[in-house]
């Protein structure tokens, strides 16, 4: 088993991530947004877990953090000791150790797409905010900004970890959830280019052309000590990764639940059966012969699918399973995945069979 519980939680095309110590219930909360979290908590709640510390990777100029409620209640920032940000929080250097229960992270810096931006290592992921992302780098077009420091800065830091870490991105806008270093160093198309220097000069990124007035508002509002924030989560149009109409290739293949219950003893003796939904959703009721998977956790059993015969995805509806599937299509594990259109709630209403 692992020792830590994942749940990423996804946003207009913004990441969080909640990493938890299966051992005490301590948990970190990377990368929280305004507005959502009362779904952070409550997730904590049904995992078993209890936020002890919060983690802004960076700056952030496309959405405001929620990481002052946390303070006002408690818990713990942990930031860039680069940092501009006006809020108590620890300052975390190169190589630093985050505690989190029995978890050990070590802090990485990772400049380039903001002065401090800050990765985090450990128990075979890497929390890579706004630097690494599944097939691609950050822009690099904002004030302080740099694409040659982005470029070596990913290379020294993040590419020497083991090809099989899981990459946690701070943002997806491409319904890849995770990917892995050894998938980017082969397939990234930002990586392949010969320096920072050649990176910077394909890139045409101009410093500062990116710093719109809504952009400077959402700076200064997360770097400010106490800030009027406001009642509703504020939105900047721009997103933190360039090349976001990248194609994955074909769309996952879909059946529809009527379809899988017609076959479905051809289908389960031909295909392993994969229930992406949180342990507590598995527990409470699941289809029979399926097996529980939870989504943000399927980076740490590549291995294992690569070597499992042909899947069929479900989920609750159908979401989930999707994104899962294109994931996995992704990182090349999976080749012709299935998703179950309308997942367990259409097989419940179908009147299939449920194990409690």
């Amino acid at each position: 088993m692992l020792p830590l519980t994942i749940k990423t939680f996804t946003d207009t095309g913004c990441f969080a991530h909640l990493i938890g110590c299966r051992a005490t219930g301590k948990a970190l909360l990377v990368d929280p947004k305004l507005g959502k979290r009362a779904s952070y908590l409550k997730t904590a709640s049904d995992f078993g877990l209890r936020i002890v510390a919060v983690l802004d990777t960076h700056t952030h100029a496309d959405h405001l953090s929620d990481s002052l409620a946390f303070l006002d209640a408690g818990v713990e920032l942990d930031m860039s000791a680069a940092t501009n940000c006006r809020r108590a929080h620890r300052g975390l250097h190169d190589g630093d150790e985050l505690r989190i229960g029995e978890l050990r992270f070590r802090a990485l810096e990772v400049p380039g797409h903001t002065p401090d931006s800050i990765a985090l290592a450990g128990h075979g992921l890497v929390v890579t905010g706004d630097t690494l992302l599944a097939g691609g780098l950050a822009r690099a077009d904002f004030r302080g900004s740099s694409p040659s420091t982005l470029f070596e800065s990913v290379k020294a830091k993040l590419l020497t970890l083991p090809d099989e870490t899981v990459v946690l991105p701070g943002h997806g806008y491409r319904d890849v959830l995770f990917t892995t270093i050894g998938h980017e160093k082969r397939t990234n198309p930002d990586l392949q280019h010969e320096s920072g220097h050649h990176f910077g000069r394909a890139l045409g990124a101009v410093e500062g052309a990116g710093n719109t007035p809504d952009v400077e508002l959402m700076l200064q509002l997360n770097a400010a000590a106490q800030p009027q924030l406001p009642s509703t989560p504020m939105t900047v149009a721009a997103c933190c990764a360039p090349g976001t109409s990248t194609a994955l290739g074909p769309r996952p293949l879909e059946r529809s639940c009527e379809e899988v219950a017609r076959l479905r003893e051809a289908i389960v003796a031909d295909r392993c059966w994969i229930d992406v939904r949180d342990p507590h959703e598995y527990r409470e009721s699941h289809i029979p012969g399926a097996l529980s998977y939870p989504l943000s956790e399927l980076g740490f059993h590549l291995e294992e699918l690569r070597r499992a015969k042909p899947v069929l995805l479900q989920c609750r509806s159908g979401v989930r399973s999707m994104t899962a599937a294109k994931t996995l299509q992704y990182l090349g594990v999976l080749d012709e995945p299935i998703n179950l259109a309308g997942g367990i709630l259409r097989w419940q209403e179908l009147k299939l069979p449920i194990e409690a």
